[in-house]
């Protein structure tokens, strides 16, 4: 089911199973990816409990293996529409162990208000268990564009930053073998060919937004609150007319990880009874 928000000419669609961003208009811009499955069928699927890959699809948890397959269970769940208004909708799921395989139970809400200039988005995870629960959590909003080689990425701070590759074969980052992606500078150039192994994955920045141009036109301005890392990432091989321009928290296994989910790199734990928040803005300048 499609659920829609709006104020003005300004409107934003969301799917209710995996409370997606399906499209976003401001200003009379579509700004969202199309969904189209020859490239990729989604637009802005939510990444929890798990981000990217573990090794083996396995981890783990309090001394238990446990099964986590790729960008975790949220994405393919029905949620319920618990509020909304004009502006507003929130959409919540609650969580069983028994259900997910995942040893916790916990509630995933996602609050959506739109603006006269801007999509906020809040991610509020609430552990419903005993134990102290760790978690990934991630945004994956899929921005349109023509041609990422005519294509920049602006971070809101100068960073000096370089990214993992990605072994294709085993599905983690290499931590011996980073490319530079900037020194002392805020604008990164795109292509194509620079998704061949993936996500491009910035796990060690200042900045709290970006801005993605196309021939220094602005495109779209993502910012963030709460989330610590950044990935990038188009199909590779395809030439999408997209970018997804992702806010995380922890990432795919990396090959010196010693194999316990507690402690990924990044990896957030909430505590019985406590609710973490996290927050993503979508502007179109």
């Amino acid at each position: 089911m499609l659920k829609e928000i709006s104020i003005g000419s300004n409107k934003a669609v969301i799917e209710t199973k995996g409370a997606e961003l399906k499209s976003l208009i401001i200003n009379g811009r579509e700004i969202m990816w199309c969904s189209d499955p020859a490239f990729w069928g989604k637009s802005s699927p939510i990444l929890f409990p798990a981000i990217g890959n573990v090794k083996n699809n396995e981890t783990e948890i309090y001394g238990r293996k446990i099964k986590l397959t790729k960008h975790g269970f949220a994405r393919d769940n029905e949620f319920e529409v618990s509020k909304a208004d004009q502006q507003n909708a929130v959409f919540t799921k609650d969580f069983k162990a028994e259900e997910t395989g995942f040893p916790f139970d916990c509630r995933l809400s996602l609050s959506y208000v739109i603006y006269s200039d801007r999509l906020e988005i809040n991610y509020a995870v609430t552990n419903l268990s005993d134990k102290d629960m760790p978690f990934c959590l991630g945004g994956h909003p899929a921005i349109a564009c023509n041609n990422l080689d005519n294509c920049t990425i602006e971070f809101s701070h100068k960073e000096t930053a370089s990214t993992p590759v990605m072994n294709l074969n085993n599905r983690m980052f290499e931590s011996g073998n980073r490319i530079e992606r900037l020194v002392a500078s805020d604008t990164l150039s795109l292509n194509y060919d620079m998704f061949d192994n993936d996500v491009v994955y910035f796990d060690d920045i200042v900045s709290d937004g970006v801005t993605f141009k196309e021939n220094g036109k602005t495109l779209a301005r993502i910012s963030w609150k709460g989330f610590t890392s950044l990935g990038l990432w188009t199909p590779a091989g395809k030439r999408a007319g997209f970018l997804c321009i992702e806010p995380w928290c922890s990432s795919d296994d990396y090959d010196n990880d010693n194999g316990i989910f507690a402690d990924k790199k990044g990896i957030q734990i909430a505590k019985p009874d406590e609710t973490k928040n996290y927050t993503m803005i979508i502007s179109a300048e």
